[in-house]
């Protein structure tokens, strides 16, 4: 009984259990979150995604606009009516201590995604090596905080 209290494993057991609930939601916003700001920064991975060609001048598509207005030209890559970037900020299906998933469930998110036919691959979700480092320290964080 007196090891338990000096180790205080009554608090280290409250602090997993709390951890093994909160760790994979944070988990999943924190990749949510990630996957959403590549359509803020027009790329993934650092790499800008291929310029679309209504922007492109001397391209088809510039000289014969679909609409009239400078919005074609400014307009961000993969954001027309805005329900891709809406469902990549709301697919978390699925965050539990055994599984974190993510998934956009419209039916062209996945051309967009690989690449399709002649739609040039525009990746907005995967797991990269920089959203690796990033949940690691999150993991680190959340296990240093168990024993606190």
């Amino acid at each position: 009984m007196a090891t338990s209290n000096r180790f205080n494993f009554d608090r280290v057991k409250q602090n997993l259990e709390r951890t093994k609930r909160e760790l994979p939601v944070r988990l999943a916003k924190q990749a949510e979150n990630y996957f959403t700001s590549s359509f803020t920064k027009q790329g993934f991975e650092g790499r800008k995604w291929k310029e679309v060609n209504r922007r492109i001048p001397g391209t088809y598509e510039y000289k014969y606009p679909k609409s009239k207005g400078l919005t074609r030209r400014t307009k961000p890559i993969l954001v027309g009516t805005g329900a891709l970037r809406r469902a990549t900020s709301n697919s978390i299906r699925n965050a539990t201590w055994s599984i974190v998933k993510l998934q956009v469930d419209l039916p062209y998110a996945d051309a967009h995604n690989e690449g399709d036919g002649n739609m040039p691959k525009r990746t907005f979700m995967k797991q990269t090596n920089e959203l690796t480092v990033m949940q690691d320290k999150t993991i680190k964080t959340a296990i240093d905080r168990i024993w606190a």
